[in-house]
């Protein structure tokens, strides 16, 4: 039986972010200073506050404001919030889950001298701990881009403004001296996936006023 062209598409999507991000990890030392000055115009503090304003996007309440503004606006479909609250809830517990086991330490930890950072994955044994050790993956970004991918499902004309979004709130995370590149791409594309995986199963659509997709009979 022939694979849904949507399966091949995820799949491709999914081995092409492995590719950028496995070379992000050859990279990242050599290119997050570099980078971060880029991206720090230090006379630009408008700059700096649209970053920290799409960081707030992608926070606990940015997500519950989110859903309520969908609950009170798309008065058709308020079920959305329902379906945009339990994907991009579990889209950050899977983050968590990842940072816990990596166990990456922060660029930001103990001052590390630039062009030196410990890039190490330490496992287990430190993700436990605080945040220090939970650098890997950005967990911004990926609750960004999980976001990102549920709203462009529901509204999709306006799909250039919330991946934009996205994008600016995972530069924030290397601006503010917390993430490696590679962290930010990895969580970009663990949050579009997973969003998009979830969106796919038939409670989600149905909450979301879609049919189901793997038949033609009626979701309910």
């Amino acid at each position: 039986m022939n694979r849904p062209r949507s399966t091949w598409s995820m799949a491709a999507k999914l081995a092409i972010g492995i590719v950028v991000t496995g070379l992000a990890f050859a990279v990242d030392r050599s290119v997050y200073e570099p980078l971060r000055a880029i991206l720090f115009w230090e006379q630009s503090g408008e700059v700096r506050e649209l970053f920290t304003a799409a960081k707030a996007f992608a926070s606990g309440i940015g997500t519950a404001l989110i859903a309520v503004v969908i609950a009170v606006l798309d008065r058709n479909h308020r079920r959305r919030a329902i379906a945009f609250l339990v994907v991009v809830s579990c889209s950050s517990l899977l983050g968590l889950g990842i940072k816990v086991v990596a166990g990456r330490e922060r660029p930001s930890h103990l001052d590390q001298t630039p062009g030196q950072e410990r890039i190490a994955f330490n496992g287990p044994s430190h993700g436990l701990r605080e945040a220090p050790f939970r650098s890997f993956p950005s967990g911004h970004t990926l609750t960004a881009f999980a976001s990102a991918t549920c709203l462009s499902a529901f509204y999709p004309t306006a799909h250039v403004a919330f991946y934009t979004v996205a994008t600016a709130t995972g530069l924030n995370r290397i601006v503010k001296h917390q993430h490696f590149p590679s962290d930010v791409l990895f969580g970009a594309l663990v949050g579009h996936a997973w969003a998009s995986w979830m969106l796919s199963w038939r409670r989600i659509r149905r909450w979301a006023g879609k049919p189901a997709i793997d038949s033609g009979r009626d979701p309910t």
